[in-house]
């Protein structure tokens, strides 16, 4: 068990999405009363007492709906909750069969297939197309665009999954070098529940996006976040991790509807866009991207360029900024 003394959090008084003021508390327990504790402790090995110095608190935007912790961990938890708590493999490649798969058979993938679609949708060649594949974990995504030709840069708080990346072919960079207009397609696969300060990312983001450009985000639903909070609130809740993903201390900080992400899209002049069939289902016009040798992943294939926009557990978005400036 950790013994450090408590760590410091960071208070978000106004709603990070929208900056709205109107919010409503939905659910708030001291880390180390249950039913909070039972998961810290489990799911983490740590003592939850570190956590005192705030409680894990649910808040509700009135104007975008957004669900969100109020007490965030600050930049000392937020290190050691990402360094140490999160169990991480040490090469993804022995130890995850779905990453060595996709890296074994690049062309069949679902990350093949979306970075096909996004060349097809935007008009650019694969050679041609610029991609960031921002806090992208161990790179899968990232590794999967250098392959198909594109240029592509990755960027992730952690420094060994920064070196990782930079040996398997990945540029590499740090918030700083973002840079303006530089990239295509930027993907974001399960980051925006993580960060303190979503507006702030979007904007970033944004301001790197080409002229036309796509940044995708993909999240967990909070559809289902009304019955986790019930759940706590009655004391059903049994401590366990799939009943509590969407609100998940310390991890999942920020849990989205549908009309959150409209909201922000809207706020800073970015269309909701769905490609047409013809690009969803462009690996068919690519060779290698199917096998009926294994006929599940091949259905998984051609049905999720339908299903990931409909997903109701996960949220699947594409936000395009304008060909042109706005006056």
């Amino acid at each position: 068990m950790n013994e450090k003394a408590p760590y410091e959090f960071e208070v978000r008084e106004r709603c990070p999405a929208c900056d709205g003021s109107r919010l409503v508390t939905l659910f708030r327990s001291a880390f180390s009363d249950p039913p909070i504790a039972k998961f810290v402790s489990s799911y983490y090995k740590i003592d939850p007492d570190i956590l005192a110095a705030a409680p894990y608190q649910l808040d509700q935007c009135a104007q975008c709906g957004l669900v969100f912790q109020k007490y965030v961990g600050g930049p000392e938890l937020l290190s050691d909750l990402y360094t140490h708590w999160v169990v991480e493999p040490t090469d993804p490649e022995l130890e995850i069969d779905t990453y060595r798969e996709d890296i074994r058979a690049i062309r069949l993938s679902r990350d093949a297939h979306e970075i096909m679609a996004a060349s097809a949708y935007l008009g650019v060649p694969l050679n041609e197309l610029r991609t960031l594949d921002y806090g992208m974990g161990w790179a899968l995504w990232a590794r999967i665009a250098a392959e198909l030709g594109c240029q592509s840069y990755g960027s992730d708080l952690s420094r060994p999954r920064m070196a990782f990346a930079a040996r398997h072919g990945v540029s590499t960079l740090e918030d700083e070098e973002l840079g303006s207009s530089r990239f295509h397609f930027i993907n974001t696969e399960q980051v925006f529940e993580h960060v303190p300060h979503p507006k702030r990312l979007l904007e970033r983001l944004i301001h790197a996006l080409r002229p036309g450009g796509v940044v995708k985000i993909s999240v967990p639903s909070a559809d289902t976040a009304a019955a986790v909070v019930q759940s706590l609130s009655d004391g059903t809740y049994r401590g366990d991790y799939p009943s509590i993903i969407p609100v998940q201390p310390l991890e999942h900080i920020n849990s989205y509807r549908r009309e959150t992400i409209v909201r922000m899209a809207e706020a800073h002049r970015l269309a909701v866009v769905r490609p047409p069939y013809g690009a969803r289902f462009a690996f068919l016009r690519h060779g290698g991207t199917l096998s009926f040798s294994k006929p599940k992943k091949a259905a998984k294939e051609l049905v999720r360029p339908w299903y990931q926009f409909r997903n109701p557990s996960n949220i699947y978005m594409w936000l395009q900024k304008a060909d042109s400036p706005q006056p």
